[in-house]
């Protein structure tokens, strides 16, 4: 009887047990989700299902790999296709990629470190830490501070001249690589967001000249080893690291081709970055979860204080007067479902992104070996972090406004001999949609999910921020994109001219005169100075050189000069012909088109400086 008591006992304890575990388990399942909503138990079949989709035979990658985590436990972690295709080595957890851009955080991390032990005040001038007269392309008196740098609103325009090399021979140090690609200060600081590899470059420097230790060395100290991040080299050649650089060189590079739908070797692609801090980091993808998962960690293991990480993700450049940022002491802020912070990066072999979510510490990592834009990849994200809905961040008071005129990107060359490629890719409003009003300053394009916020500028200019860059609207570009293409027509024409003199001369009919010769001097300098301008284009499109060679932009800034010159004298020439009293109407007209070709074409030269082949 005793034991039949305490057996129904047991059995009524374990089935309240049973009631109350149900609801538990429950809520758990109904906890356990991603931002997204997607249950942690069914991450794997999401990605499995996506990515290893074959529709006609179209590839939607290379090599691709995937860590999902919430705070310290991984969630999820899939390799997908090869390092290299043609010897058909798997992507695995040894394979290394680059991780690009991704490791200027490391800057912003080390800037914050030096910040928290007192040895960096964040809003003191630079120049109170660098050399003297190491700044030389300065256009403003005001302080640059370290917050500008982290911020891109030091005011530089993109490099005129080459950040990178693959020849590992001319691997500049880190301060004479910044001094050689110097690059102009074409807006006030703190006035124009402007993403800048050379300012984030230029970020390390003053870390290396307040700590007197070499960057490498320091991140090495403060980030990787802290960290335990064993398989991650920062050094421009991988010499910090003999492991990564031995598994560098089974990385190959690939680009997918619309035609076929499928992808082409690039080979190697290694390029050594000659600003590394901007862009060198190259590790394994558990290495580059490990770093995103300090971001989240209460611990903050980067920091002896976890205020110092909450001020690093506090927002520091926000959408118009409103609190949504835009980014976050150099952090990306991306807004899906939730916000999440990180950074992206490109090389000319890799592409990587880093993301997270503060509030729910869920973060995805990703690393792929392939230079074009995946769409399938592109939507990883939503995967983990869900859609964005911009409607929770309206102020309620809806009414759109007209989106029109021509902007140019605030990152692209401004200043200096390549200063004309930036009015090559315009934004054309008006192919856009309206915008529609979120908050105050704050718009996104209607149907887009796009947020701007408009910028402020002390000359009136209307700009919008678009993270970490700005749009500006430019009132002149119709006038000057007429001018931009005057001069390459200009230059057409002078090879009819010059093919209608030379059948003048080889049937008798046409004398050299010294007249004759100037003009015909102009007009071929003027097919020179085009053929130049195509060099600059192509080279603008060339991700492997990041800007030219300080050969080829001296050359065609002289070049340049030199077709000024001449064109000044050939319309000269053209206006003795005018003014002579021997000369007849037709000889007056031709002049008179050769005066207004010769000024058109100086003009050009001197409005977008193609001339200018120093402090640019």
């Amino acid at each position: 009887m005793k034991m039949g008591k305490i057996a129904s006992m047991c059995i009524a304890a374990l089935l309240a047990a049973g009631t109350l575990l149900v609801p538990t388990a429950a809520a758990e399942d109904e906890e356990q989700r991603l931002p997204s909503g997607v249950k942690f138990g069914d991450i794997e079949s999401k990605f499995d299902k996506e990515l290893n989709m074959d529709v006609d035979g179209t590839e939607y990658y290379a090599g691709f790999e995937a860590i999902v985590f919430q705070g310290d436990d991984i969630l999820y972690e899939g390799c997908f296709g090869e390092t290299d295709r043609e010897n058909h080595i798997a992507c695995d957890e040894d394979s290394v990629f680059e991780w690009g851009s991704i490791s200027k955080t490391m800057i912003w991390v080390s800037a914050m470190q030096l910040w928290e032990q007192g040895r960096l005040d964040l809003d003191a001038d630079i120049r109170d830490y660098l050399p003297d007269g190491f700044l030389r392309n300065l256009s403003y008196d005001e302080p640059i501070t370290m917050m500008n740098i982290m911020d891109h609103t030091g005011g530089w325009c993109e490099t005129t001249y080459s950040i990178s090399t693959a020849d590992h021979d001319k691997i500049m140090p880190l301060a004479e690589a910044l001094q050689a690609t110097e690059p102009a200060q074409v807006n006030r600081p703190g006035e124009v967001v402007s993403y800048s590899n050379w300012g984030a470059a230029l970020g390390a420097y003053v870390i290396e000249c307040i700590t007197g230790e070499d960057y490498v060395d320091y991140v090495h100290e403060n980030i990787f080893d802290r960290l335990g991040m064993e398989h991650t080299s920062i050094a421009p050649d991988f010499s910090d690291n003999e492991w990564v650089r031995t598994q560098r060189d089974k990385l190959c590079s690939y680009t997918f081709q619309i035609v076929g739908q499928k992808y082409r070797s690039d080979g190697k692609q290694i390029s050594y970055i000659d600003l590394y801090p901007a862009g060198s980091a190259t590790g394994t993808i558990r290495d580059l979860a490990t770093y995103a998962q300090a971001f989240v960690s209460d611990d903050a293991p980067l920091f002896e204080h976890k205020e110092t990480q909450d001020k690093m993700f506090s927002g520091s450049v926000f959408y118009g007067n409103t609190d949504i940022p835009a980014s976050s002491c150099g952090f990306g802020v991306t807004e899906y479902k939730v916000r999440t912070m990180g950074h992206n990066g490109a090389t000319i072999a890799c592409q990587s992104n880093m993301l997270f979510d503060r509030e729910s510490k869920v973060g995805l990592v990703t690393l792929t070996n392939e230079t074009s834009v995946n769409l399938v990849i592109q939507e990883v994200p939503e995967w983990v972090f869900g859609k964005c809905d911009l409607e929770k961040y309206s102020d309620g008071k809806e009414e759109t406004r007209d989106f029109d005129g021509y902007y140019l990107l605030s990152r692209s060359q401004r200043a200096g001999l390549m200063k004309f490629t930036s009015y090559l890719e315009p934004i054309n409003a008006k192919m856009y949609p309206d915008l529609v009003r979120l908050g105050d300053g704050f718009y996104t394009i209607e149907g887009t999910g796009m947020m701007l916020g408009e910028g402020k500028r002390s000359d009136g200019t209307e700009s919008f921020v678009l993270g970490a860059m700005e749009i500006d609207k430019d009132s002149a570009y119709p006038a000057e994109i007429s001018l931009l293409a005057a001069y390459f027509m200009i230059a057409i024409g002078a090879v009819f001219v010059l093919l209608y003199k030379l059948k003048l001369v080889r049937t008798g009919r046409g004398s050299v005169t010294a007249i004759g010769s100037v003009q015909t001097a102009g007009q071929l300098i003027k097919l020179v100075s085009v053929a130049a301008a195509v060099v600059m284009i192509a080279y603008s499109g060339r991700e492997e050189t990041y800007g030219l060679p300080k050969a080829v932009g001296v050359g065609e800034g002289v070049v340049n000069i030199v077709c000024a010159v001449l064109c000044a004298a050939a319309a000269v020439a053209s206006l003795a012909v005018i003014i002579s009293k021997k000369a007849d109407k037709w000889s007056r007209l031709r002049s008179g088109v050769n005066i207004t070709a010769n000024v058109l074409v100086i003009l050009a030269i001197v409005y977008f400086e193609m001339y200018k082949f120093w402090g640019c």
